[in-house]
């Protein structure tokens, strides 16, 4: 089974766009905080969501607001501008739930 559940803060550089085909695409970090035995940590997590929920990503979404996902963990990998083979592991969002209102983003 592939499925993670997060909840974290959007980043404040959502980078929504459109593929050649018109598909709605969104790429952004979500930062969540942890606590380990010494002290409080925190993770920025790379997420992308598609279609209809990338748009409404797009729309709601600003930096710092609260956020519950679904998804799962989806492992890509291209050529980089530097030629060398390059491996990035995300998440692909299936669903999304605001925690807080728009405008009421808090740091963290």
């Amino acid at each position: 089974m592939n499925k993670v559940f997060l909840v974290g803060s959007l980043s404040p550089d959502l980078d929504m766009r459109y593929t050649m085909n018109g598909k709605a695409v969104c790429s952004f970090s979500l930062t969540v905080n942890f606590k380990t035995k010494v002290r409080e940590e925190t993770d920025a997590i790379d997420c992308v969501a598609w279609d209809n929920l990338a748009e409404q990503i797009g729309q709601a979404g600003e930096g710092g607001r609260r956020v519950a996902i679904e998804g799962r963990l989806h492992t890509r990998q291209f050529d980089g501008a530097d030629g060398q083979r390059k491996k990035v592991t995300e998440v692909v969002v299936r669903d999304i739930e605001f925690l807080d209102k728009p405008g009421l983003a808090r740091p963290g």
